[in-house]
């Protein structure tokens, strides 16, 4: 005879209700468990007050921690901002357990969160969070809306901002030349495509050839003046000055200077390198070409050998060879002496495989990197002067390194050396710095225009309505001497805030005159007159199709940098 046994369980009646159930630590039902209010723990901020997050007013950045110590930049419903958000609950994040412990709870887990939309102007961050709830070994789960109030919170950074004379360290960018505006502009577009490195900068001043750009540590000052020296070739000094001085405590206060100068070289100009130059190879004691600038001065022979590919008659000029030898360069003509010419014919150095007449030509003609034909190459090209067409027929011959961009009918600025009128300077350089073997050619070759108008032209047509303005203005009844003073003042406000708008950066407000007070010479208020500047910059960029190469090159120098650095 057999028997089985079954287990069963017994039913207890729930302590509160009555309900059967099944026995559990609580002898309460899951409707019982249910009201205990988890809810007024999830929103119980610290000290028992609101949830509160605090946001600079200036800055737009939210505090990290309680301590003041750490604002970050934060996108509205990012899961940044979500973190951020669940860190400020008391309860979630373990700061503060004894008033949850007391209320039977033995620990709260965030199962899923999302954003409620609020008002952007409302100051309120609001969550749909699922919460569960371990309360007497049983688990129960809610769905709670919990709010946080916004609140504003000045940063350090700004603070720093807001008081004067709280920058600590300055970099003076600097190009000692007549026309440093042309030597800045890789710098500005450089600056404006990063904004990790105007991110620091408290404020910025023009002066007299170049910028001034404060900074609040000496780091970050030449965490910057590191990066500028990549784009451009320059040496760097740094100074320091003391300010006050604790001898008690040992402390002091200093400034640090960074001079940054940039080498007084541009693309497109001619320099004579003398014959004492040292690091400028076999182009000592020759008349060359500024092909490219970027961290270093590319250069390239205006009389080159028809023997010798274009690579071999290149040289790279490092701003520390520069400098120890600044005497033994000398710039021979600017970009603003170039003329227009018209090419007649294209003739190939090349051996006979490659040698082509003008109607051939085209097939090798350089479209970009994927064109499979290199940039430069070595041609005979015939031109005539674009104002002689109609008046004489004079041509010329020369010898160019543009033999895979020019075709037959372009247009190119070069330098007309047979009948440009030199000054002392540049005639005294020819008679002792250049050798006596090197040829002087009487045409050199420097760009190809596309568009059909240069950018010297359209900053002459600017400076001729300029000049024919002033002309037709009546003198005014006031001191002169006042009026010329706050014409610069005006001017130099102009050109600060069409900068600084051009980089990105954000300026004191002490910096800008006030625009309903002050007008420039048309009448116009600043940020008309800014904005006109800014059209101007634009006009250039537009019409120097080159710039963007340089831009590229430079930016495709810093990144295989970085990559290097990050592999090392």
């Amino acid at each position: 005879m057999t028997s089985t046994s079954r287990l069963t369980t017994s039913m207890i009646p729930c302590c509160t209700c009555g309900t059967i159930i099944a026995p559990n630590s609580s002898n309460q039902c899951a409707s019982c468990l249910a009201t205990v209010d988890i809810a007024s723990l999830v929103r119980r901020g610290p000290g028992g007050c609101d949830l509160i997050v605090h946001q600079c007013r200036k800055c737009r950045r939210y505090e990290r921690d309680g301590n003041n110590s750490k604002f970050v930049y934060l996108e509205p419903e990012s899961p940044e901002m979500m973190a951020l958000l669940l860190k400020q609950i008391p309860a979630l994040s373990g700061k503060s357990t004894q008033y949850v412990k007391r209320a039977g709870v033995q620990a709260l887990q965030v199962l899923d969160s999302m954003f409620i939309w609020t008002e952007p102007n409302s100051m309120r961050q609001r969550l749909m969070l699922t919460i569960k709830a371990d309360i007497n070994d049983v688990s129960i789960q809610q769905r709670i809306k919990v709010e946080f109030i916004v609140k504003w919170k000045e940063c350090t950074d700004c603070t720093k901002e807001a008081r004067q004379n709280t920058w600590s360290a300055i970099v003076q960018l600097r190009q000692k030349r007549d026309d440093s505006r042309k030597g800045l502009l890789i710098l500005e577009l450089a600056i404006a495509r990063n904004a990790l490195m105007r991110k620091h900068i408290l404020s910025v001043q023009t002066k007299k050839n170049g910028f001034d750009f404060y900074f609040p540590s000496l780091d970050k000052a030449r965490h910057f003046s590191q990066y500028l020296s990549k784009v451009a070739p320059m040496r760097i000094k740094t100074t320091q000055s003391l300010v006050s001085e604790d001898k008690t405590n040992n402390t002091a206060n200093v400034r640090h200077t960074l001079a940054c100068e940039m080498v007084p070289l541009c693309r497109d100009e001619l320099v004579v390198i003398g014959k004492q130059a040292k690091g400028a190879g076999k182009l000592t004691g020759k008349l060359c070409l500024v092909l490219r600038v970027s961290s270093a001065v590319r250069l390239i022979t205006v009389s080159p050998s028809r023997e010798v590919d274009v690579p071999s008659q290149c040289t790279e000029l490092h701003s520390d060879t520069y400098w120890r030898g600044e005497s033994s360069y000398r710039l021979f003509l600017s970009s603003r002496r170039m003329v227009r010419f018209v090419v007649l014919d294209v003739e190939l150095c090349d051996d006979e495989r490659d040698r082509c007449n003008a109607g051939d030509s085209n097939q090798l003609l350089y479209e970009g990197p994927l064109s499979g034909v290199s940039k430069y190459a070595l041609a005979d090209v015939e031109v005539a002067r674009e104002s002689d067409f109609g008046v004489n027929d004079e041509t010329f011959m020369c010898v160019t390194h543009l033999g895979h961009l020019l075709s037959p009918g372009d247009v190119v600025l070069g330098y007309d050396l047979a009948s440009t009128v030199l000054s002392s300077e540049a005639e005294w350089s020819i008679e002792n710095d250049v050798t006596s073997n090197f040829v002087m050619p009487d045409i050199v070759l420097v760009k190809k225009i596309k568009g059909g108008q240069d950018q010297s032209r359209v900053e002459e047509a600017d400076d001729n309505k300029e000049l024919k303005h002033k002309k037709g203005k009546a003198k005014s009844s006031g001191s002169k001497k006042r009026d010329r003073r706050m014409k610069k003042e005006e001017k130099k406000q102009q050109k600060l805030a069409a900068a600084a708008e051009r980089m990105g950066l954000n300026t004191d407000e002490d910096v800008y005159f006030d625009e309903d007070d002050f007008f420039d010479g048309e009448g116009n208020t600043i940020s008309e007159a800014v904005q006109k500047e800014n059209e101007k910059f634009q006009k250039e960029v537009e019409m120097d199709e080159y710039l963007a190469d340089d831009l590229a090159i430079v930016e495709a120098e810093l990144a295989e940098q970085s990559f290097s650095d990050n592999d090392e």
